[in-house]
């Protein structure tokens, strides 16, 4: 047989593919392992957000997250209600005291009763919380520094669950529990709120309650402390 010829048995039962053959097979390949691997990252990626906590720790305490809150702007007419109480509190000029999610927020203790972290509190119980605000610009912050709200407006439900009184005044739209920004000590701290409750008196109608670590409330809707 010439070398022109020349007789494979192997080549014979198993041809080769041409090289622009075997090119494209792995180019195919590659594209199916990206595929594959971006689903699995996409995957992953959403997995790790359902994992994600609904909160963010102030001091200790749970407070729900801006994603949660934004979250409850999309039910219902929610998103609109927030809105007209915002353009209220802006017209009262008590807007920039806080933002306005602080004032929807139930209380810390939410994922352990089963209740929503925001509420939204009944027209008619708005002003309620412009003396308060307009408190907690003129005085309180001036006295204790910048502060958090841990819980301001609370339905009956959550108040019933969280043990609060049938006259709490976060039922009325009035209180608000607080805890400062800063490292004040609580001695400082609970020095600071019986000098500002005793030298505003009676007239300013301030609730006070002081309770553990930096936590306190106050309210406008009765003279009176705890």
């Amino acid at each position: 047989m010439s070398a022109g010829n020349s007789y494979s048995p192997f080549g014979t039962r198993y041809p080769q593919s041409p090289p622009g053959r075997r090119t494209n097979r792995l180019v195919v390949a590659s594209l199916a392992l990206l595929l594959v691997l971006v689903v699995i990252a996409l995957w992953l990626y959403l997995y790790l957000k359902s994992l994600e906590k609904p909160y963010a720790e102030l001091k200790g305490y749970r407070v729900a997250t801006m994603q949660s809150f934004n979250r409850f702007l999309r039910r219902g007419g929610n998103r609109a209600r927030v809105g007209q109480l915002t353009r209220f509190l802006q017209e009262e000029g008590v807007g920039e005291v806080t933002a306005v999610h602080n004032l929807l927020r139930q209380g810390t203790d939410w994922l352990d009763i089963g209740e929503p972290p925001f509420a939204i509190p009944p027209s008619d119980q708005w002003r309620n919380m412009i003396a308060t605000l307009t408190l907690l610009r003129d005085e309180i912050e001036p006295t204790v520094g910048p502060v958090n709200v841990l819980s301001a407006y609370r339905t009956a439900n959550y108040n019933r669950k969280s043990g609060g009184t049938s006259s709490s005044k976060h039922r009325d739209f009035c209180g608000l529990d607080l805890i400062p920004k800063s490292n004040i000590s609580r001695k400082e701290l609970v020095e600071e709120l019986r000098s500002l409750h005793a030298r505003l008196g009676p007239e300013s109608n301030l609730g006070l309650g002081i309770y553990s670590n930096l936590r306190f409330h106050i309210d406008t809707c009765g003279y009176r402390t705890w």
